[in-house]
């Protein structure tokens, strides 16, 4: 679009606001009642071949909707597609490409077309929609691509840093890699290989991982011994933890204090992230039988008459306690 075509567009805008009236002229619309609603086209005006295809954009302001629906003014004037896209007749003549507000019906924006056999053949260009988006690690986008200056629409579609960067499949579906990136998806056109579009994608890196780890991860006691077990939580700032035995009656554990049953056999202390309670680690305890330290009897001596008796007692210290014997 020209500097004149532009600010015609716009000088037609401000007298349709500030009048009340209507214009269509240079891509200006009316506003609907109690808003303005404008749309420019662009570009203004365009040569072009028969059969040939120019690319138009819309740019819609005074509502959140910026969606336009495309038409050709002239039942003889050619297509154009919801993006945008323009195939010219195969007569010559000038034509009209609208841009109409899905806000406003009566709100559009009108470009001209001027279709002869001897104009100048434009460029292939591609352009890639949308151009920019962001992903997060390993998320899909599917893009479209759209070529102008060729009846040949077809593309084809690279990752411009390779595998690095993820993947994109022949009908533009993007893959991201699985961690964070910027990455270029390439459309390049089947008809000429030098023309191509490019869109950036943002590949946001994968939340960290929870994780907790045990330590010492195994241990070895004597039936009602203690041993103290220490968790690390990593990749979050609440490093809390809580404590559990895996098993009913295989002992009991107490901000990582854990303690043997009477019983010997095989149990499990667990730890738990307070960050993520899907997030655990295990420590595994072999407990053995209960192990005598000591017996004491008392007295130590004694002095009884012949058939006489002496009444003596014995403490065994187990390393559960020390008990009576029986």
């Amino acid at each position: 679009m020209t500097r004149r075509s532009i600010t015609g567009s716009l000088l037609a805008a401000l007298v349709a606001s500030a009048c009340g009236g209507s214009s269509s002229q240079g891509g200006v619309a009316d506003p609907p009642a109690g808003q303005t609603v404008i749309v420019l086209t662009s570009p203004a005006e365009a040569d072009t071949q028969p059969g040939a295809t120019v690319k138009f954009s819309a740019q819609v302001t005074g509502t959140a909707d910026t969606t336009v629906a495309w038409t050709v003014a002239e039942a003889d004037g050619g297509t154009v597609d919801a993006t945008g896209l323009y195939t010219a007749p195969a007569i010559d003549g000038t034509f009209h490409v609208r841009a109409a507000s899905s806000a406003s019906g009566s709100s559009n924006g009108t470009s001209l077309v001027r279709v002869k056999k001897n104009a100048p053949v434009p460029p292939i260009a591609v352009a890639v929609n949308p151009p920019t988006v962001t992903l997060p690690a390993g998320g899909t986008f599917t893009f479209a691509a759209a070529v102008t200056g060729s009846t040949v629409g077809s593309v084809t579609w690279t990752v411009q840093e390779g595998t690095g960067c993820g993947s994109v499949t022949s009908g533009g579906v993007y893959i991201a890699p699985n961690a964070g990136a910027t990455c270029h998806v390439v459309a390049t056109s089947t008809a000429d290989a030098t023309r191509s579009g490019s869109a950036t994608v943002t590949v946001t890196a994968p939340a960290p991982v929870v994780a907790i780890s045990i330590n010492p991860p195994t241990a070895t006691l004597d039936a009602c011994k203690a041993v103290v077990f220490t968790a690390t939580v990593t990749n979050s700032g609440n490093t809390a933890k809580t404590w559990s035995v895996l098993e009913a009656g295989g002992g009991t554990v107490l901000n990582g204090l854990y303690t043997a049953p009477q019983t010997a056999g095989t149990y499990h202390v667990i730890a738990t992230s307070a960050a993520d309670p899907t997030k655990t680690a295990q420590g595994t305890v072999t407990v053995g039988p209960e192990k005598v330290l000591s017996v004491a009897v008392t007295p130590g001596t004694g002095t009884v008459t012949a058939s006489g008796t002496m009444a003596f007692a014995a403490a065994v210290t187990t390393t559960c306690g020390v008990f009576a014997a029986q």
